[in-house]
């Protein structure tokens, strides 16, 4: 007996709508039922279907960008050296490289620094400015930061350095005095708001060299409009159509070698290829060691250096993925299991490259707001991550006056203050208690599994690339008889199941809470997104699964005996939705220590009747 991890809820549909959109694009049910949902006209269902790489907001229309192009042919001419100031993370890398190889191109004097995630911290360094300047800088070109570096913007004008700024984050209540501002939201006459770095890059470069040959740039800017999450519509859906395209034909000698050293299948590559496989693996070398190497291995055309750089965003991704994994069981096992508030865990040295990771992690696992924090030299650097709809910023603010640093937005922040404040601040964020917004999966469609082809798949594959605001469609699957199960991965986390009525596979991945709670036989439903899986040549159906219900009446005192004695066996992570841990704990027959389900030796005899969550489910009879 499984209960469904979170809360199904199907999209509403005007069924008029649907049928209009049936007939007017002669589409079948299914596809025309998810754009029902999420469209309210066939004029947008149109632009939406109909962007073309070739057919993009014209780059002039992004104000001061003349002025842009004024200054950097006068650098050149005057043989001016101009530094591109970059981020460190993988939109940051991509806008690097994407002005870096542009402006080389064009015969200008330049060169790029991507500042140090520990040394420097993000955006303009005032100290590193200062450097740049005495090696040289004449111009200093901020790409994805900038709008908020008004101290550094100051000390460079006051030496007769240039400061041009191309940046898409929050702007500022006061601008910096710098000699050009490329942003989106300062262009009132550029309609489309959703650029990120990347973007903004290849924009320039359309301006300054014209769309046909800035095409090249459109692999990288793929990338960073991916990895920073940007919407995946307009011309963003566009631009990355195209730039996945370049990218299965070879195009970037550094993204291919990135690509085949992650076994991507780059004839079938997707948005989600990049955003799991790729953005992961450069932002990897930004937290675990120089960012720079990223922009090197993104411009690079010599092999040697390829291979060797690769090997080390392949290594840099290990650590990532060991760091975080270590840094995650140590905070867990701080998260209280029986209370509903902000989760604040700190611990001395913990990787800061990985904090905000695992923060989260602890969000996504504990349906609650997260802070993770370490400590290094009596300072707390924390990174935050929230939980539904619930604005983790303004909450943050109370505590504004114990920071020695403080930024960020409703989803995510950063923050440092004194460690010794950590309780203080602890107490001042959970002073009331909260009702967290829980977790949905959003329904586009039921589908009766019999009735799944790889027609069907390609079909719904006119509506990618998939991402933030055109997300893969979801399905729910029911009346599914499970007839194997086969854990998977060498950390068993994973596994894979067989059911009838499906001629493919379905799979859950980071799901060992479910492993061995599963029976043979028994009804399930299932919600997901299709995927193929291709193996010489030979295409195979998948379900990645989301989260699953059992469909079966309520369980006899055999299962709940065989899943009492799984737990006296194992490790098994605590999961506030287990039915059969609600049930036992209610019970007093478990009890939970650092996150982990541990049976208790001293229980008293009781029956299952005595747990209102058993008593609920049997009185509704599933």
């Amino acid at each position: 007996m499984l209960d469904n991890q979170y809360p199904w809820v199907k999209k509403t549909v005007d069924n008029e709508f649907e049928n209009a959109v049936m007939t007017h694009f002669s589409f079948d049910q299914v596809t025309s039922r998810i754009l029902a949902s999420r469209f309210s006209t066939l004029s947008d269902i149109h632009d939406f279907l109909a962007t073309d790489a070739d057919d993009l907001i014209a780059p002039s229309r992004l104000a001061q960008i003349e002025q842009l192009k004024t200054r950097l042919d006068l650098a050149i001419s005057r043989h001016e050296q101009i530094v591109i100031y970059g981020d460190y993370d993988a939109d940051g890398m991509t806008s690097t490289a994407i002005l870096y190889d542009l402006l080389k191109s064009l015969g200008a004097k330049t060169d790029y620094y991507v500042p140090n995630r520990f040394k420097d911290g993000y955006g303009p360094n005032p100290l590193v400015y200062q450097r740049l300047i005495d090696e040289g800088a004449q111009v200093i070109f901020a790409i994805d930061n900038g709008i908020s570096g008004n101290q550094a913007v100051d000390l460079a004008n006051s030496q007769g350095v240039d400061v041009l700024i191309a940046d898409h984050h929050q702007i500022p209540d006061q601008l910096p005095n710098a000699k050009v501002i490329i942003h989106p939201d300062l262009s009132p006459d550029y309609p489309f708001k959703g650029l990120s770095a990347a973007g903004l890059a290849y924009k320039i470069a359309s301006y300054l060299i014209g769309p046909e040959k800035a095409e090249k740039y459109l692999p990288l800017t793929t990338i960073g409009e991916i990895a920073d999450v940007m919407p995946l519509l307009g011309e963003n859906r566009a631009m990355i159509k195209k730039g996945i395209a370049l990218l299965k034909s070879g195009s970037n000698p550094g993204l291919q070698s990135i690509m085949k050293k992650a076994a991507l299948p780059i004839k079938h590559l997707s948005a989600q290829d990049i955003a799991f496989k790729i953005a992961p693996r450069l932002n990897s070398l930004g937290r675990m060691a120089d960012a720079s190497m990223g922009v090197e291995l993104l411009t690079s055309q010599d092999p040697t250096m390829i291979a060797k750089l690769t090997k080390e965003v392949e290594r840099c991704n290990q650590k990532r993925r060991t760091e975080s994994n270590k840094v995650y069981e140590a905070a867990a096992k701080q998260v209280h299991m029986d209370r509903s508030d902000v989760i604040v865990a700190a611990g001395e040295n913990w990787h800061e490259g990985v904090i905000g990771i695992v923060a989260g992690r602890l969000a996504q696992q504990f349906n609650r707001p997260a802070l993770v924090f370490s400590i290094k030299d009596g300072v707390a650097k924390g990174s935050g991550r929230s939980c539904g709809d619930f604005d983790l910023y303004t909450l943050l603010e109370k505590g504004k006056s114990l920071y020695l640093s403080f930024g960020g937005h409703k989803q995510a922040a950063g923050l440092s203050l004194p460690a010794v404040d950590l309780p203080r601040l602890d107490h001042i964020l959970n002073d009331t208690s909260f009702d967290f917004p829980k977790d949905k999966i959003l329904l586009d469609a039921d589908i009766d599994a019999k009735q799944v082809s790889l027609a069907a798949y390609q079909r719904l594959e006119k509506l990618a690339p998939f991402g933030q605001e055109n997300p893969e469609p979801v399905f729910e699957f029911q009346h599914l008889h499970l007839q194997n199960i086969q854990i998977l991965g060498a950390d068993k986390k994973h596994f894979k199941l067989t059911v009838s009525d499906f001629q493919g596979e379905i799979l859950f991945f980071n799901r060992p809470d479910l492993i061995g709670k599963l029976q043979i036989g028994e009804a399930i439903a299932i919600v997901g997104t299709l995927s193929v899986n291709e193996w010489r040549s030979h295409q195979t159906l998948q379900i990645i699964a989301n989260d699953i219900r059992s469909e079966e009446a309520v369980p006899d005192r055999s299962v709940f005996a065989r899943i009492y004695s799984y737990f006296s066996t194992r490790n098994v992570t605590y999961s506030p939705n287990d039915f059969y841990q609600k049930v036992f704990l209610e019970l007093g027959f478990v009890k939970i220590v650092d996150g982990v389900v541990f049976v208790n030796p001293k229980a008293r005899h009781a029956e299952l009747s005595e747990s209102d969550t058993y008593r609920k489910r049997a009185e509704n009879g599933y």
